[in-house]
């Protein structure tokens, strides 16, 4: 089978960036400013931060929206095709808490893409019961 042909490689090329699905997560509670988003993830360059953005955008991912003010202020939020990534984040993130992480966060972390501001909702099926990476 040719790889342009699987979806899995095909999604995994689109988002491949190491900070994609981390600016999506952080976006989808709402639009947000450069500033605000580059706070908001803490250990991101702010040029690497601006490479992805523009990466996620002109993948239709992202959308810039430009308020002319005064002052004019520029702020990202997630276009329908970024929105239909929840899910997708949603399961990363119980796979994630179930098998990788042991962190008392998991529940927060899954009310958020929920969007709910519910805390510690699924915290039973977000606790790892196993883990496959060293601690």
């Amino acid at each position: 089978m040719d790889s342009g042909d699987c979806p899995i490689t095909a999604a995994s090329r689109l988002l491949s960036r190491k900070w994609s699905l981390v600016i999506v997560y952080h976006l989808l509670d709402g639009d947000k400013g450069f500033a605000e988003l580059e706070k908001s993830i803490g250990a991101i360059s702010s040029k690497t931060l601006s490479e992805t953005l523009e990466d996620l955008r002109r993948l239709g991912i992202v959308e810039r929206i430009i308020d002319p003010g005064p002052p004019v202020r520029v702020r990202y939020r997630l276009t329908e095709m970024g929105e239909d990534l929840r899910s997708v984040i949603m399961e990363l993130a119980r796979w994630s808490c179930k098998w990788v992480v042991r962190n008392s966060q998991c529940g927060d972390i899954l009310s958020k893409i929920n969007g709910q501001d519910r805390p510690r909702q699924n915290v039973e099926e977000a606790q790892p019961q196993q883990t496959w990476l060293a601690d």
